[in-house]
């Protein structure tokens, strides 16, 4: 059975009313603007993420999305697939590198760096060997910290701000948002006391990216204004490219909040401010934010589809080579995003085959990243006797094959 994205709108509407909600107050519970509220009931826009659809069915007390869907999902309502390495990852959050012993900087840098590589690159046990990195260096970067003084611990505390960082990374993409919320945190704290304005810069972009992934557009759009123009009072022409990278990245992620807010104009101006900072810095991945040409590119595409400009996005997929990404994390939301407009375009072949390179460069990015989860049963719903041969083994890796 296929899923009729248009009636979402009309039964959230009536399940808003059946608990005495006015739109306003759905949109604010639900972290977006009245008028995009409006404009998902009355059908002129489609709910664009599982877990925004989630979010409403958590609000208006729905305990079975097909209330609002109108077909059975096999998905958990808070969107988890629980993966193994959770609960030593929060065993090593909340120990605080109680019991270890100091190692030495160099060993947790070095650490930290291979943790980190792994991430952003192809492998099909990315999530796997990241989880076992985090449970031994989050405890080692701590005590680390703990351990030293003057410049070694400032260092320490951008090292281990760096780890918090992945940690936010990796929990937000295996659904553990209030796990992911805590480590983001963290590494806030750890950049400021590193009195390093970049890495704060770059631990607040973390920041907001786990509050947009709880649905909390607007507060993630003020900390990213926040974080900007604290960095555009360091911001020059000497200034060097690390800087400008992450001041770019600020400017991608405000830009895609901004159309989750249907606010097209500032979307617009803050993408092409990236662009302009992105021809001076080329390719980075200055605090592993992964900035340039590319990503300007991409987040171009991310935020058509969140405005609903499906036709545009599509366009501006045909002309983009995400090749030249340094992260592998950008190339498979490059192919997840591509596989979302050819979905909603009809054309289920080019969908299927952007999908088929999300499980070449990682397949438990198909199990666990609720997008793709989505987007493969939209296509199931779709697919013809044809494609199905192609498909089958994108679902079965996904945990969703019947």
């Amino acid at each position: 059975m296929e899923i009729d994205e248009w009636a979402i709108g009309q039964r959230i509407a009536q399940y808003r009313q059946r608990r005495g909600l006015t739109q306003d107050e759905l949109a604010g519970l639900a972290g977006i603007s009245l008028s995009m509220m409006k404009k998902i009931e009355a059908g002129t826009r489609t709910v664009t993420r599982f877990s925004q659809l989630v979010l409403f069915a958590q609000i208006l007390r729905v305990s079975d999305l097909r209330e609002l869907t109108g077909v059975p999902l096999s998905l958990m309502p808070d969107g988890r697939r629980g993966h193994p390495a959770v609960d030593a990852v929060r065993t090593a959050v909340l120990q605080r590198g109680q019991g270890a012993e100091p190692v030495g900087l160099a060993r947790v840098q070095r650490m930290a760096a291979r943790a980190w590589s792994t991430w952003q690159e192809p492998s099909a046990f990315r999530y796997d060997a990241v989880g076992q990195y985090l449970t031994e260096a989050i405890g080692l970067a701590q005590v680390q910290v703990d351990a030293a003084s003057g410049e070694e611990r400032r260092q320490a505390l951008a090292t281990a701000s760096s780890v918090y960082q992945l940690a936010r990374t990796w929990t937000k993409r295996v659904g553990e948002y209030d796990l992911s919320w805590v480590v983001a945190d963290r590494a806030v704290a750890c950049a400021i006391d590193a009195d390093d304005p970049d890495l704060a810069a770059a631990a607040a972009w973390n920041l907001a990216m786990i509050l947009s992934a709880q649905g909390k557009t607007a507060q993630a759009r003020s900390v990213i204004r926040q974080a900007i123009v604290r960095l555009a009072r360091l911001v020059d022409d000497q200034s060097a490219p690390a800087r400008l990278a992450v001041y770019g990245g600020l400017h991608l992620l405000g830009a895609t909040e901004a159309a989750r807010e249907d606010d097209a104009r500032d979307a617009q101006c803050l993408l092409d401010a990236a662009a302009e900072i992105a021809a001076r810095t080329g390719e980075t991945n200055y605090h592993r934010m992964a900035f340039g040409p590319t990503n300007v590119a991409l987040h171009r595409i991310f935020t058509a589809i969140e405005l609903g400009r499906t036709r545009e996005a599509a366009e501006l997929v045909e002309r983009t080579d995400a090749r030249n990404a340094p992260s592998v994390e950008r190339r498979l939301t490059f192919h997840i995003d591509a596989a979302r407009c050819y979905t909603r375009r009809g054309n289920v072949v080019a969908a299927v085959h952007m999908m088929g390179r999300v499980l070449r460069d990682s397949r438990d990015e198909l199990r666990y990243n609720p997008t793709a989860q989505e987007t493969l049963r939209h296509l199931s719903a779709r697919c013809t006797p044809s494609i199905r041969a192609d498909l089958d083994p994108l679902l079965e890796a996904a945990g969703l094959a019947r």
